[in-house]
């Protein structure tokens, strides 16, 4: 009898075992299903891309392409034909320069954008538009190009006042959209161009050399996703171009 309970023992031990063993081999194999079927789930990473294009200075249109003043068309260009680009070539005193830098978010994100603006600045005598001297012809620090915002473009200065920069003056933009204060850009949003054209300072013949340089714009952007406040994206941005 004693022998009975103790082979029935045995025998329960061997069989709980080998349930043990079939469930640690089920176990293993929803593991390795679970493994499979994760790694059949594939998520692109969002980045940031964004497009600053200019259809009237050099015919480059929102998708990266581009069109020649022979396209007018295309290019939105004057009716001479004329890309901004082409008519700077030849600026004179008080002349106005088609030139509209516009921004395409082809991110899958919103980002914040700031757009800056470096305009070259020079000690020069200017007149008014009916050539009589500014300030008796005594010669200032003067930007050497100027332009109207366009109020439909959903930028705002960031400060009206520019910052000094080897002699340019830079101004910086952010987007507000239609607001006051900073937010992100959209994806796939497209900003209307900051401003359309821009007017060539009204300096008095012989003060500027050929080699002038012209306006200058540039962005940068940064993901807005992971930051709680746009300041706190702007310092990451800071920190990260160190």
């Amino acid at each position: 009898m004693e022998r009975s309970k103790s082979t029935f023992r045995n025998r329960a031990k061997i069989l709980a075992a080998i349930c043990l063993l079939a469930l640690l081999s089920l176990g293993g194999t929803l593991a390795y299903m679970t493994d499979h079927e994760s790694a059949e789930n594939r998520f692109t990473v969002g980045k940031v891309d964004f497009n600053l294009y200019e259809r009237n200075w050099d015919g480059e249109r929102a998708d990266g392409t581009y069109a020649t003043s022979s396209n007018a068309t295309s290019s939105n260009a004057t009716p001479s034909d004329a890309l901004g680009m082409e008519q700077a070539e030849n600026m004179y005193a008080g002349m106005e320069i088609n030139k509209d830098p516009a921004i395409k978010n082809n991110s899958k994100n919103d980002a914040y954008l700031r757009m800056t603006v470096k305009i070259p600045v020079a000690t020069v005598s200017t007149a008014d538009r009916d050539g009589n001297l500014i300030d008796g012809g005594v010669k200032k620090e003067t930007e050497l190009f100027s332009y109207e915002v366009n109020p439909y473009c959903g930028m705002k200065p960031v400060s009206y006042w520019p910052t000094v920069e080897n002699g340019y003056h830079v101004y910086e933009y952010m987007y507000t959209g239609d607001g006051y204060y900073e937010i992100p850009v959209p994806a796939g949003h497209d900003i209307p161009p900051l401003f359309h054209t821009v007017t060539f300072a009204n300096v008095v013949d012989g003060e500027i050399s050929e080699q002038t340089e012209f306006i200058y714009v540039d962005f940068k952007a940064i993901q807005s996703g992971g930051f709680n406040t746009p300041e706190e994206a702007w310092r990451a941005y800071d920190n990260q171009s160190q």
